[in-house]
């Protein structure tokens, strides 16, 4: 994922301190997960996915396709609207799948 944001984020000509500034993080929270050290927060990653105006399977590598939906990012506000409707422990059981999906550690 980290590297995906990277690529598309130097595409859209944006530095590390632009986008995070834009997401609401910080510039090295930003390059921990560009660089795969850290896993960001499931709304972080919506707002990660607007920014960049591309889809969260694209980021997670459920899609080799990078464009931004169609839809001009509906679909992603929706999901980013059930997930804040999710209690804590409806969110961290997606995060555990979202992780073990992926095969990412901890």
């Amino acid at each position: 994922m980290g590297e995906r944001i990277k690529h598309v984020r130097a595409e859209r000509r944006l530095t590390l301190e632009k986008l995070s500034e834009r997401v609401g993080i910080s510039r090295n929270f930003l390059w921990e997960i560009e660089d795969g050290r850290k896993v960001p927060a499931l709304r972080t990653l919506c707002s990660i996915c607007r920014e960049l105006k591309v889809s969260a399977d694209y980021l997670l590598g459920f899609s080799s396709v990078s464009c931004f939906a169609e839809n001009g990012g509906q679909a992603e506000d929706k999901i980013c609207e059930i997930i804040d409707t999710l209690d804590e422990s409806e969110k961290n059981m997606l995060r555990e799948l979202l992780i073990t999906y992926k095969g990412i550690v901890k």
